[in-house]
């Protein structure tokens, strides 16, 4: 009988020969060549304004943005860019077919192993001790100016009679979560914590879905996909429930029963589907694959979807306008999708329009790719639901709130994006700042996770 040594072995000579047969394939194939051309700008109002018109006759607030010549590049340039990029080169050569993915995968867990490393370590895999893989935010930072900087941004609301309320949501481990290997720590929910900590401080209004998700008692992993970052369709319905309630008792809105009840969903599960973020850098053999399930409303539904800088809309049902059925047509564990089944991705803007609910409020949603799955339900609760991503987002914030007029800014991160600079960046880095700019100084604190 082989020891998972040896089997271990064999896998490892495998994958190695393999590899090179796939190397010396990958690194002979050709690309096109790189020419005189332009870069593509982001579009002007022009975009904007062929989609925009959902609800107003203006036009939007035009982007930034011009094209940029693109001169051929001298040999030697060439030479040197392709050195620069050689492991990329011959990594991509070597995932050709994601054989050496699979089998490297494959040998980790042979080994037992808990800690997949990457060239990047922010994306090296770790495996929980229920068999769940998952990224850790594994340096300790201060990140309370995240918080000053929302403060900052409901000071400027409160000027235009928009309330903000801050929700924050869960990641995939929970605090204290236990399920870590030995020696390996993540602060994500430190991050969290300092900017609650700081709105609370200057009575910013939040909602933390960590106390409502750690409340029903369930095994914190049924609320995430096995294999990927993000939360599932029945955990993201889960917080639109809590949202719900919170808004409905905070704003006196009046949202229908049928929104928050599960048993008006049709809920349809496909198998084996989906390989996430962290699958897809440790193969199937290591961490297995997920399931994905598809929620339809039962009742009727007619949305507009828009996004102005993809000139892309979708009018329709539900089924139609905020999914996306053809991310789960064919299945394609490494080069597919299926999380964006739901609102479609990152997008800078989307503007959802729902003909259904023409006296709901008009919410404007600042998100990270959590509020993918929760789009959908929050769109049932609107007239008209505004995302938008400041990762990808490259204009001025407040013109767009000036131009939309929302009645109320949700700002929804996950605990581990607390710590990204670009989803914080609400104002330009050349516009006076509201008063709280003075921000109190950072209290010295101990250092994260303990003293």
């Amino acid at each position: 009988m082989r020891t998972h040594s040896n089997s271990g072995a064999i896998l490892f000579l495998a994958a190695t020969a393999a590899g090179a047969v796939l190397l010396l394939t990958g690194l002979t194939g050709t690309a096109p060549d790189r020419g005189e051309g332009v870069r593509l700008p982001q579009r002007d109002a022009a975009a904007y304004s062929s989609s925009a018109p959902l609800r107003y006759a203006r036009t939007a607030p035009a982007q930034r943005g011009q094209g940029e010549p693109v001169e051929a590049e001298p040999l030697l340039d060439q030479v040197q860019e392709f050195l620069s990029t050689a492991d990329a080169t011959a990594n991509s050569a070597l995932d050709r077919g994601h054989l050496f993915i699979q089998l490297y995968g494959g040998v980790q867990a042979l080994s037992d192993r808990t800690v997949v490393e990457d060239v990047d370590p922010q994306y090296s895999v770790v495996k929980l001790t229920d068999g769940t893989l998952t990224f850790v935010n594994s340096q300790p930072q201060d990140v309370s100016d995240h918080g000053r900087a929302v403060a900052r941004l409901a000071l400027a609301l409160e000027d235009r009679d928009i309330p903000l309320l801050y929700v924050q949501a869960p990641q995939k481990l929970q605090p204290g979560d236990d399920r870590l290997p030995e020696g390996v720590a993540d602060y994500g929910d430190d991050y969290a914590d300092q900017i609650l900590s700081v709105l609370e401080e200057q009575a910013v209004p939040t909602l933390d879905l960590r106390e409502s998700f750690a409340a029903t008692g369930r095994d914190w992993s049924s609320f995430f996909f096995r294999t990927d970052h993000h939360w599932t369709p029945e955990a993201a319905f889960f917080a639109h429930q809590v949202l719900s309630a919170r808004l409905e008792a905070d704003f006196g809105w009046d949202f229908p029963d049928r929104n928050t009840n599960p048993e008006q969903f049709r809920r349809t599960t496909l198998s084996d589907w989906f390989l996430g973020s962290q699958g897809k850098r440790v193969g199937s053999l290591y961490g297995g694959v997920d399931d994905i399930e598809i929620w339809e409303p039962l009742f009727r539904t007619d949305f507009t979807y828009s996004v102005p800088v993809y000139d892309m809309e979708r009018t329709g049902p539900w089924e139609e306008s905020l999914l996306f059925p053809e991310r789960v047509e064919e299945l394609d564990w490494f080069g597919g999708n299926p999380y964006t089944l739901y609102a479609g991705g990152d997008y800078s803007m989307a503007r959802i329009t729902n003909h259904t609910n023409e006296n709901g409020p008009r919410i404007m949603l600042l998100r990270d790719s959590y509020a993918c799955v929760l789009t959908p339900f929050l769109a049932l609760d609107c007239s008209e639901l505004i995302t938008i991503d400041l990762r990808y987002f490259q204009d001025d914030l407040l013109t767009y709130v000036d131009w939309l007029e929302p009645d109320l800014v949700l700002v929804m991160y996950t605990a581990g994006s607390t710590a990204l600079d670009e989803l914080f960046r609400f104002f330009p880095s050349d516009a006076p700042l509201p008063s709280y700019e003075e921000a109190p100084p950072v209290v010295e604190k101990p250092p994260l996770g303990g003293s």
